[in-house]
């Protein structure tokens, strides 16, 4: 199949460091290509892909001082009047950009499918409707459940994939601290997974970024609570350095205080062996075991009391349950499928203008 894959201006694919979606996308994209396909990636000009690249932006724009937010929409249309110049190039384009595609997609001769990766949030929720006979993909059960199942056409729900293998290596020592890994904001719940460290006593080390939108969470809720003992923020990390701090940790803290589409945090902590401490949100029981590769609770005190359970879990466990569902492989495969169903009912998937 030639296929295009549209990404966001604002991460590179694969991200350097914070950015699940971007990495997805990546494993994705570069999978298809090792499997024969004909593959255009739209993303960042920095962007480092098996596939044929175009781009619009030098670099991502999160993090390019040269273009303020304001700039991002007149990129995302940049790349979107790229795409429609060489629509004829493709039999499908998969979209990965989010609403702001979905105008453009309608009117395309080829057919689509839109991954939803985040939750459809109310200012964008009419856009949606109005391109609601569009197909589209949830990357979990509780994301269809929780984002409108409806009043649009969800053709499938597949999961987000990894590559095991680079989590599987053995921990270089003693598993001695909790981790945060993940955006510093409210809804990833950082604050409660520093208390959560902060009554068991335990030394915690948090890595991710922190977006401007955040930083008054940061400063109020994190900051101040970073002079507790054993507090450690490390910033955004690689690839490498992120499986490190998974593998030598004694749990994954992941307290999510929204629901979770996903979260791809909790797959690579299981991928390394490592067992995950999560509120009960979003797609956590999808992934995760209660007991077998986790302890999942609604509070703080639910998590805190139940700790002395996870030096009972296995880590080979955790490697077993993480595989048989969440490598790449199954991700790929499945959106094998959902290309192939939709090309096989091609005049149907176009009849998707606005409601």
């Amino acid at each position: 199949m030639r296929i295009a894959q549209l990404a966001t201006n604002v991460e590179r694919v694969p991200p350097e460091g914070y950015g699940g979606t971007e990495l997805v996308v990546s494993l994705l994209t570069d999978e298809l290509v090792a499997r024969g396909h004909d593959v255009t990636l739209f993303a960042t000009g920095d962007s480092c892909s098996n596939a044929k690249l175009v781009s619009v932006t030098e670099a991502p724009l999160r993090t390019d001082p040269r273009h303020p937010a304001t700039h991002w929409p007149a990129f995302d249309l940049r790349l979107l009047l790229k795409l429609e110049q060489m629509q004829d190039q493709f039999d499908i384009v998969h979209n990965h950009m989010g609403w702001q595609a979905l105008p453009t997609l309608s009117g395309l001769r080829c057919p689509s499918v839109s991954t939803n990766h985040n939750p459809i949030k109310d200012y964008a929720a009419d856009i949606f409707f109005a391109y609601r006979n569009l197909p589209y993909v949830a990357i979990s059960q509780a994301y269809k459940k929780l984002n409108y199942p409806d009043k649009l056409n969800y053709v499938d729900v597949v999961y987000n994939g990894i590559k095991c293998a680079e989590y599987a290596g053995k921990n270089e020592g003693k598993r001695d601290y909790l981790l945060f890994i993940g955006r510093l904001d409210k809804d990833k719940g950082t604050a409660d997974a520093m208390e959560i460290a902060k009554r068991l006593k335990l030394p915690m080390k948090l890595a991710g970024k922190i977006d401007k939108k955040d930083q008054d969470y940061f400063e109020n809720e994190v900051r101040t609570r970073l002079d507790w003992p054993g507090m450690e923020y490390i910033g955004e990390v690689n690839q490498e350095d992120k499986v490190k701090l998974y593998q030598n940790a004694i749990a994954v803290v992941y307290p999510i205080a929204f629901e979770e589409p996903f979260g791809l945090v909790m797959a690579e902590a299981l991928a390394s062996g490592t067992p995950v401490m999560a509120f009960d949100r979003g797609a956590v029981k999808e992934i995760l075991s209660d007991g077998e590769t986790a302890i999942i609770g609604k509070t703080v005190d639910d998590l805190v009391n139940r700790f002395s359970e996870i030096k009972k879990i296995d880590p080979q466990t955790c490697r077993d349950a993480i595989g048989a569902k969440f490598d790449v492989g199954h991700m790929v495969s499945g959106y094998e499928a959902v290309y192939e169903r939709i090309l096989a009912n091609k005049s149907v998937s176009l009849k998707a203008g606005v409601s």
